[in-house]
């Protein structure tokens, strides 16, 4: 299977075509925290919130949740520049092994999940596939709110003239 159709074939599922196991999700991530000297002072573990299988074919399965900026600055002028945004990585994994990582953008307080643009310039250009995949990550894991309606708040546009992955 190739990669874009490893993509197409989840951003084009279905809510009820994963089932969904909350923490723990046995994927864990280790992070060393170093001295002044550069021997080792700490380590901490952490994981994804969430991971998912895809019912149809259960090679296909994601993680979501894992922290990559807790404090990621928008731009000023962006809808949601003012609030606290977070990138977190979706992990998309075949037959176990890791294929493909999104940076997904947690905004207006944890209220949306919107993709990471390649640009913030007007109008936000985002590939359609991409889109659908962070609607449909929105729908599993993320807060009870309207995905369409924040995504065309955030000045973001579907397009296929961007390329993605």
């Amino acid at each position: 299977m190739q990669i874009r159709e490893l993509l197409a074939t989840i951003a084009s599922s279905k809510v009820a075509d994963w089932r969904t196991i909350f923490r723990p999700t046995l994927r864990h991530r280790f992070t060393e925290i170093l001295d002044e000297n550069g021997k080792r002072e700490q380590l901490l573990v952490d994981e994804h919130l969430v991971s998912f299988t895809y019912a149809p074919d259960v090679a296909i399965t994601m993680a979501y949740g894992l922290v990559d900026q807790a404090a990621f600055e928008l731009p000023a002028d962006h809808p949601f520049g003012r609030e606290n945004a977070r990138t977190l990585y979706l992990d998309i994994f075949y037959e176990g092994r890791l294929v493909h990582r999104e940076t997904v953008v947690s905004v207006d307080r944890h209220r949306c999940l919107l993709p990471l643009p390649v640009s913030w310039d007007p109008p936000i250009n985002v590939p359609t596939a991409q889109f659908s995949l962070i609607r449909l990550i929105h729908a599993l894991a993320g807060p009870p709110t309207d995905y369409d309606s924040y995504f065309l708040e955030s000045g973001m546009v579907r397009s296929d003239r961007v390329p993605w992955p």
